[in-house]
Parts: C-alpha cells; structure tokens; sequence
C-alpha cells in the first residue's frame, strides 16, 4: 500500500469515522484524540522535513543554525516558516 495514496484523503477518513449514530460523550471525547493524534503525527512529518529540506540545502552555516533553532524552539510554527520565507530566499537570514 503506498502511503502517498492514502494521505491525501486521510481527512476524509477521519470525519467519516466521526459520523456515527449514538455516539456517547466518552465515544466524543476517544475521536478527538484521535484526530489530535493524528494531527501531532503530521505536525512531526512536516518538522522532519524541513530538517531534512535544511540539512540537504548548500545555505551557509550560520543561515542552518538559525533556522534549525527556529524550527527546534517553535517547532510546527517555525517548520511552517522555514517552508514559506526560508527556502529558495537568501535575503531571510
């Protein structure tokens, strides 16, 4: 099974579950977690990545660095900011 198949309808896998009848406040309470889990699951993915996508790129030390601790110490916000100002940029640090 590849994984590229199935994780653009993951959303959709996940509302439906949370689409049945008679669903009691613990039932409620169990799906959100899961969502939050799978929410902290691609909050991972998406950090690995940029430290990957970092690691990978010629940019010059001092520019890894920064990066790395922004990524380190905001860690979903800062993967999300090194993908939209930081790649392909040289004037972001």
């Amino acid at each position: 099974m590849n994984i590229r198949r199935i994780l653009p309808v993951l959303p959709f896998i996940v509302l439906l579950t949370a689409c049945g009848e008679n669903v009691s406040a613990g039932e409620a309470m169990a799906g959100g977690m899961g969502i939050m889990a799978i929410g902290g699951i691609l909050a991972l993915i998406i950090i690995v990545l940029a430290v990957l996508d970092l690691i990978k790129k010629p940019y010059p030390m001092e520019k890894k660095l920064i990066w790395g601790a922004i990524i380190f110490f905001i860690p979903f916000l800062g993967a999300l900011l090194y993908f939209i100002l930081g790649r392909n940029k040289q004037s972001v640090f």
